[in-house]
């Protein structure tokens, strides 16, 4: 009997013992692949410090820096008159293709006035809300947009960038709002000058700007250390295997594409009360505010395979109609030009990332769509 015994403890610490050294030799030959819970990993070295100061800005923690009147992108014509000024992350900004090939190019083309282009890489809507906020009573336009993805959601709960996406070419730290008691508390940007980036080189420091990032070790990432079997329970490393690997590369628009805070109240309110504050500026300040919601590759895919909205972008328009925004959504519109048996009429919309130039004319066409249609109550707009 004790020897029986013997034996299946002998069995049970030789299968323990065989996947502990397995789990320990994939998970460091793979530790690049998954996120580990170490504030190392989240500390700039000094070359990252020199690069961020390129592009550091206090308020906002980066911007574009571009020597043009007003600091938005260059266009290859200047009108005399603006009509719009677009505020957004990288879908506004455009990224991925030539000054001449954004959709703000284009519906300036469309309506013969200036289209005044302020996204940001990475940005947050609490972000571009910001910029518009301090700006835009400088030299205002007739019409004011806050562009957003879906995704934009996860941002805007976010204080340190590495926090959401630990391999982030934005390793910035960056203001958040909070929502209290209805009202939005703005939590300024942590890093205050350009010679304070070094303080992201401090665990300590790192430590303290987790207290309202939504991200800071949400997931109870695990951590690379004995005992390393314990990794393969965590669903956190299952579900970057998965993401990472078979439906959606993992990347600095597309960090997270299993979370889903549209679901979250917390969060959901806090971007709809954006929405709400940026439409009540805009308008005090006498220009049309228009909310617009682009398109990623994987949002029209959803839609063409379900054949209608998604949820997340249904809670965005049923509020929007409830609170009586201008919202315009261009993800059903891309599915309109898409061929479900051709993939080629899917791709020609889309660079690696962002909306390709073709992709950018039918944003541009829809918008000046929504202006024309608008004509009747708001009149003439040029």
């Amino acid at each position: 009997m004790m020897r029986q015994l013997s034996r299946h403890l002998f069995l049970l610490l030789f299968t323990f013992a065989g996947i502990e050294l397995l789990s320990f030799g994939f998970f460091h030959a793979f530790k690049d692949r998954f996120t580990f819970h170490d504030l190392d990993l989240y500390r700039l070295d000094a070359d990252q410090i020199e690069q961020a100061a390129q592009k550091y800005e206090p308020r906002l923690g980066w911007s574009n820096h571009y020597q043009t009147p007003l600091g938005e992108r260059p266009v290859p014509k200047v009108y005399d008159n603006a009509l719009v000024s677009s505020y957004g992350d990288s879908y506004t900004y455009c990224a991925e293709v030539e000054d001449a090939d954004t959709w703000q190019v284009d519906l300036s083309k469309r309506l013969g006035m200036g289209i005044r282009n302020f996204g940001v890489g990475g940005y947050g809507t609490g972000q571009a809300y910001l910029r518009f906020h301090d700006e835009f009573h400088e030299s205002p336009t007739r019409i004011a947009t806050l562009g957003l993805i879906t995704e934009n959601i996860n941002r805007i709960v976010n204080v340190y960038r590495p926090y959401y996406f630990p391999h982030t070419q934005l390793p910035f730290s960056k203001p958040r709002f909070l929502l209290q008691d209805g009202e939005l508390l703005l939590q300024e940007n942590p890093v205050r000058t350009a010679s304070e980036l070094d303080r992201l080189s401090n665990t300590t420091f790192l430590r303290k700007l987790g207290r309202h990032d939504w991200w800071y070790n949400r997931d109870n990432y695990p951590e690379l250390r004995f005992p390393y079997g314990a990794i393969l329970f965590n669903k956190r490393m299952w579900a970057e295997a998965i993401y990472g690997k078979v439906v959606e590369p993992i990347n600095d628009v597309n960090p997270r594409p299993w979370e889903a805070l549209w679901r979250e109240r917390e969060a959901r309110q806090l971007m709809f009360a954006l929405f709400d504050q940026f439409t009540a500026e805009a308008r005090q300040l006498g220009a049309v505010p228009l909310i617009l919601v682009f398109p990623q590759r994987e949002d029209v895919t959803e839609y063409l395979r379900i054949g209608r909205r998604a949820d997340d972008l249904v809670r965005i328009m049923d509020y929007c109609q409830s609170a009586n925004l201008y919202c315009l959504e261009l993800i059903s519109l891309f599915a309109e030009h898409v061929d479900p048996e051709k993939p080629s009429t899917l791709n020609r919309l889309f660079m690696r990332a962002h909306v390709s130039p073709i992709g950018n004319k039918f944003i541009a066409g829809g918008i000046a769509n929504w202006i024309r249609s608008q004509h009747e109550e708001f009149g003439e707009f040029r």
